[in-house]
Order: C-alpha cells, then structure tokens, then sequence
C-alpha cells in the first residue's frame, strides 16, 4: 500500500487551480479540478517545466514552454502520437 503524506490543507488550493510541493523530494503538482484533488508528477518530460504552473483548462494542464497537454486524473499525454527526443529541445 503506497504511503500518503499530508501536504496540505483543502482551503490551500482554489478550485480551478494548483500548486506544487515537494514530496519525499519529489516535485508533484495537486490540481483541484470540479471539487476533486488530483495529484501529478509536476515535471513536463519534454522540457521538465512545471505542470502545476501551467494552463489549466477543464480537466487538463497545458505544459506552459510547448504546450503540450495531459490529463488531470491520470497524467495521461493528450496530444498527437508521442513525439520522440532525446533530451534535447526538438522544437
């Protein structure tokens, strides 16, 4: 069973918003979307920029340097198939 750690109280974070904290140094971004909580990896694996400071739109996070999208409920990509890299900026 994972471990659950208290970072937060509820009236912390807006609906509609998120905001970052590091956990077990980890940095994971807590979205509050339709009175739920969702927690994410806070990194954008193209550029490592935070998703926990990006657009928010309905259920999903906008990375703000290339705009790639995910899911709030599940971290899932939402673009396009993938695009590869290999740690360098492919734009």
């Amino acid at each position: 069973m994972p471990d659950f750690h208290t970072i937060c109280k509820v009236s912390d974070i807006t609906e509609g918003e998120a905001r970052m904290f590091v956990v077990d140094g980890v940095m994971v971004g807590v979205f509050h979307i339709n009175g739920e909580f969702h927690a994410l990896d806070n990194e954008c694996p193209h550029a490592g920029a935070s998703l926990a400071h990006g657009l928010i739109e309905d259920e999903t996070v906008r990375c703000r340097i290339h705009h790639w999208r995910f899911c709030i409920r599940d971290g899932t990509y939402l673009d396009e198939a993938k695009p590869e890299f290999n740690g360098g900026c492919p734009f």
